[in-house]
């Protein structure tokens, strides 16, 4: 898409192109912080394992994995709690905590005066970056079409 043509796209198209980029930067921010709490119940949970399986093989009678299988139990609900990859949809997720300050971090976004003037300048500067990618692909892609031709 040329320049020219990228000019002419409604301000409706720029819109959504912009509220495109501040969910995408939302949902790396909201799954960086799920990787970091994941990690930390990681390493939560290598420690405890070992002393639950210990404990097992020493005082588990008859069911030496009982507390080991305790602490699987809990990493499993940790995990669906985390809801790293987002697949659980209607269940008490940390989702269900983030959603809240979501609202806040966007409905603040929109009364300061700086943060709309920083995500203006972000959105011109990726927009000129959209652009001469987009001539830069165009460009390959007509050059791969003349080689072609000339091959045929």
């Amino acid at each position: 898409m040329t320049q020219t043509e990228q000019a002419e796209i409604p301000d409706e198209f720029e819109f959504e192109r912009h509220q495109s980029r501040l969910s995408l930067i939302w949902a790396v921010l909201v799954f960086q912080a799920k990787l970091i709490v994941d990690g930390l119940r990681d390493l939560v949970l290598v420690p405890i394992s070992l002393v639950a399986a210990l404990i097992g093989l020493i005082a588990g009678g008859n069911e030496p994995d009982r507390y080991f299988q305790k602490i699987l139990g809990l990493g499993r609900r940790s995990e669906i709690w985390i809801n790293l990859f987002g697949h659980r949809k209607h269940a008490a997720t940390a989702d269900s905590l983030i959603e809240p300050l979501k609202q806040k971090v966007m409905s603040e976004t929109e009364q300061r005066e700086w943060v709309q003037k920083a995500g203006q300048q972000l959105n011109k500067t990726l927009d000129k970056v959209n652009q001469r990618v987009d001539s830069a692909v165009s460009a390959r892609e007509e050059s791969r079409k003349e080689e072609r031709r000339e091959q045929d």
